[in-house]
Parts: C-alpha cells; structure tokens; sequence
C-alpha cells in the first residue's frame, strides 16, 4: 500500500486533473414508483485488487438494494441513482476516484471504502466538502481519535466492537491460552490490540502476537514463530484461506478465530475438511436458519442468494457481513433523509444533527436482524454480532454476542463540535 500523507491528499488541484484520467464510473437508476430528480449515493468500493473479494458483495449488495429501494418508493418518493466507482483497492486511486464522485458526479452522499487507509484519507475529503461518507471500514480507528469527523458514520461493526462481543465467549469455550497472527497494516494492528484486550478483560493470557508483512513473498517462516502451547489461534490476515491451511499443514490443530467480518475474504468451503475448528466474527449468519428473519429472506430473494447463503450466479458463499453493512447504511440514510426533511445537500447538515438524535433503528428491510444502536458521540453504530463455526463442510451460528457486550468507550464526541 502507498504511503499517504496530508498534504497530496488535499491537493485538489492535482486531484481534479487525476479525475479525468479515471476509468469511467457505473451509474444505475432504477426508478419506478418514484419522481422527482434522483437521489445520488456514490459508491466507493474494491471492484478489483487484492481487497476486490469483499468489494464483490458491496457491489452486488448495493446494486441489488438500490434496485428494490426504487422498485419500493425510493427515498421520500425520490429515486436513487448509485454511481459506483473502483479503488483497484489503492490508496491513490481510491482518494481519487472519491474526488471524481464529488467533483464529477456531484454526489449527495457517499458509501466508502472498505479499506482503513483509504476510508480514513477520504473521510476528511467528505467532511471538507460536507458530503455523508458512510465509512465501510472495520478498523476502529476510523470513529476514533484524530479519525472522527462530523460528516461520518459508521452502520457496521469495528474491531473495538468484534473483540469486546466475542471475546469472552471464545476465551470461555475455546481456553485462556492465546496467540495471534495479524498481518501488519492499521487493520490488522487494530484487531490485534483490541483483541488482547478482550481476551485480557475476559480473563485470559493473549499470548505473544506475530507480524505478518504486507508483502511477505512466504507465510511460512511468520506461522512457525506461533505458540504450539495456545489454545486458540486469532488470525486476523487477509490471505486467511492459505493462513488456515499452512497452519494444518504444519500440524496446528488449535481452534482458529478469524477476525471480524473475515468470512467475507473468502468462501469457507474452499478449506474443505480444514475448516473444521474455524470459528468467524460477523454481523450476520449465512443460512437462514441462522436468522429466522423474513426481512433477510428478502434481502437474499433481492441479491439472488438461497437460503443456505449460495449466490445463483457465481456459485459462491455470501458476504453477509458486507451485505449487512451495506442494507444498513441505505437504511440510514433512507430514515434520516426522511425524518429530517432533507432535499438537497445543503441540507446534510441538518440531517446529521438529526441522526445524532435517533438512538436506535428498528428491525425492518433494511435493518434484517434486529435493533441497531448508533451512538451520537462517534456516530458509531452497534449490533449483535454472531460467532459462526465451520464443522462438516458446513458453516452455522455458533452464538449470539448482544450489541450491548459490543460496546467500548467513545474516544470523541462531536455533537459538541
């Protein structure tokens, strides 16, 4: 990953002469049983490069979702234009392809990219330019210290989060003994503290933790360095598959946690009899049978995905935590363009002071798996979150952490700024 600074991030002037030399952006409307000019949500996401397996389902979950949205009324009877445009998973690209969403596109509000450094150099250029970025990053730094801003919020789940709910239930099911083995960027980092933390809090010995470079050309000599002695193995990387399968290989058979929303990177049944052990850290189950929600029924029916989380048309096993971030970040938007009377982007101000009011969200089409709790502080939202476990070839919800057990101290609060 490129090194970014300040200064060329906010350098509009070369950004602007970038813009032009991007690949021309998707644009899709679908707009029955709506009227008036459309609403234009920007979609920043991983279409290609090594981020493009979780950037699959942002951009079949955000196509699918604007398509029903409009087919059921759009936002207050308005359509939804979503223009998606690719971050080839790229710093450089992704700031700069943002800056195409505002200057070019002239976006009303913006889903972000997945990817900690992009979201965090773009979450300043929305705010610059008073557009909603609704960050799609699981790196709690985002929301946090030095990160926050008041023209952000965050609809899914962050490391802080995913450890403080899942922590204490693997520590007491799986043993206190831990190692971890995290690849060496801000995410990875950030899932290794809070992490330990949790495991700490929980009782636990975290154990010794083991850097895996970005751009190690060998996992191998990173893998012998883990404890043997752990009782578990909290692997936040994001060549998870080939992590799971050399540490079989070399004869690790620890019970494996994968980092939140991991289930994303890849499709669990490549791991064939290797994923039995393999737990996950989500914000929603893959079956049905997991959810017993109607409201997800319909979300799949929307994104052709069956009841057992297989998509039709590419045969692979649905991101749901992707899917979930996604459903709830149009779901936000569509509430608070709502409630707050918003027409035009002038007005985004007011409806974020609005957001800031409304603490929950309801279970409804958007919001498939219960209530959602957004705090006004850090615009951090909070769910429950479902610990999920691969075993016969097959993955299912293993528990249920409730959103309350997610919630960690807000490092800002910017309803006083």
């Amino acid at each position: 990953m490129k090194r970014i600074s300040r200064r060329n991030i906010l350098l509009g002037s070369a950004a602007a002469a970038t813009v032009s030399l991007l690949p021309t952006a998707v644009t899709r409307v679908l707009a029955q049983g709506t009227s008036g000019d459309p609403i234009v949500i920007g979609h920043q996401c991983e279409l290609t490069g090594w981020d493009s397996a979780t950037g699959f389902w942002r951009d079949k979950a955000a196509t699918g979702l604007v398509d029903w949205l409009n087919a059921n009324g759009g936002i207050a009877g308005r359509p939804v234009k979503l223009v998606t445009v690719d971050t080839k998973s790229d710093v450089d690209t992704g700031v700069n392809q943002l800056r195409h969403l505002l200057i070019q596109e002239k976006v009303d509000f913006v889903i972000g990219s997945e990817i900690s450094s992009i979201a965090l150099a773009s979450n300043t250029i929305a705010n610059e330019n008073r557009t909603l970025y609704m960050t799609m990053s699981s790196s709690e730094a985002t929301t946090g210290k030095g990160a926050a801003v008041p023209y952000q919020f965050r609809m899914t789940t962050n490391s802080a989060a995913t450890a403080a709910g899942a922590a204490q239930k693997y520590v007491e099911s799986i043993g206190k003994r831990w190692a971890t083995f995290f690849a060496d960027i801000k995410w990875g980092q950030s899932e290794r503290d809070w992490w330990q933390k949790g495991v700490t809090a929980a009782g636990g010995d975290a154990g010794k933790a083991i850097a895996l470079p970005v751009d190690a050309p060998d996992l191998l000599p990173f893998i012998a360095q883990i404890d043997r002695s752990a009782d578990g193995i909290f692997i936040p990387v994001l060549n998870a598959l080939q992590a799971i399968q050399l540490l079989r290989n070399s004869g690790y058979a620890q019970q494996v946690v994968l980092a939140g929303l991991s289930f994303s990177l890849f499709d669990y049944r490549e791991l064939g009899a290797m994923g039995d052990g393999v737990f996950g850290i989500e914000t929603a189950p893959v079956a049905l049978k997991d959810s017993s929600s109607s409201e997800m029924a319909e979300i799949y029916k929307a994104l052709g995905i069956d009841e057992n989380g297989i998509h039709a048309a590419s045969g692979k096993a649905a991101g749901t935590s992707m899917i979930m971030g996604i459903a709830q970040s149009l779901g936000f938007l569509k509430a608070n363009v709502e409630a707050s009377g918003w027409k035009v982007r002038d007005d985004t101000a007011t409806l974020i002071k609005h957001a800031e009011t409304v603490g929950t969200y309801a279970m409804g089409p958007l919001f498939p798996l219960g209530e959602v709790m957004v705090r006004p502080q850090d615009h951090q939202a909070f769910m429950d979150i479902y610990l999920l476990k691969i075993e016969g070839g097959a993955v299912s919800k293993y528990a249920v952490a409730p959103k309350e057990s997610t919630i960690y101290p807000a490092e800002v609060d910017l309803t006083k700024g």
